[in-house]
Order: structure tokens, then C-alpha cells, then sequence
């Protein structure tokens, strides 16, 4: 009874982390889009990157101080903020590329990317 108890605690005391939904990093109306839609879209992905990556970070620390003192199947090892994070600053590569071959005035000048959440 005891290890059914235990194993039943294991099971359900898992944390069921959130998958990812990736930002594809090419979409099929790239080829349309104006300079100010891609100066726009590229801003809007540092910014909501940026605050991803920084909201991943602080969970790890939390995720480990949960995993060391109260129980590791309270962590979350899925990393989906910072993967989206990661994703939304791959597809401004593909967005500064665009600029760049459209010639787009100023792109030069666009925020720099955070540091990618590895």
C-alpha cells in the first residue's frame, strides 16, 4: 500500500510544463511585406524576446531552487520562453536579410538583439 501511495504521489506531483510554439523563421509573405512591416515586426520581436528570455531565466532559478528543496518533479524543463525567445530572434535574422536585400533605409540602426537564452 505504502509504495502504491508513493508511486501515486510521484506521478501526479510532476509538473506538466508548457511546449513551445515556435515562430517559424521564414513565413510564405515574407516577400511582401514593406520596409516599415519589417522594421515593425523586427522591433515588436526584440522587445517580446527580450522579455521571454528574461522571464525563462529567472524561472530556471526558481525551477532549481523548487527541484532541490521541495521536489524535482516541480521543475520545468521545457524551457518554452526561451526557446520562443530563441526563435523570435532567429526569424530577425531572416527580417534584417529581408531589409537588407529590399534596401531598406535605417535598418542599421535597429535595436540590438538580447543575448539568447541558452
Amino acid at each position: 500500500m505504502r509504495r502504491l501511495l508513493f508511486l501515486v504521489l510521484v506521478v501526479t506531483g510532476c509538473v506538466s510544463a508548457r511546449v513551445a510554439t515556435l515562430t517559424p523563421i521564414q513565413h510564405p509573405n515574407d516577400g511582401q511585406l514593406s520596409c516599415e512591416q519589417i522594421e515593425r515586426e523586427y522591433k515588436v520581436n526584440t522587445e517580446v524576446a527580450g522579455a521571454k528570455i528574461i522571464k525563462n531565466e529567472n524561472a530556471d532559478t526558481r525551477d532549481f531552487w523548487l527541484g532541490v528543496f521541495v521536489w524535482p518533479g516541480l521543475m520545468d524543463l521545457q524551457n518554452a520562453d526561451g526557446n520562443e525567445g530563441n526563435a523570435l530572434l532567429d526569424r530577425n535574422i531572416s527580417l534584417r536579410e529581408l531589409a537588407k536585400s529590399k534596401t531598406c533605409a535605417g535598418f542599421e540602426s535597429w535595436p540590438a538583439q538580447p543575448k539568447r537564452y541558452t
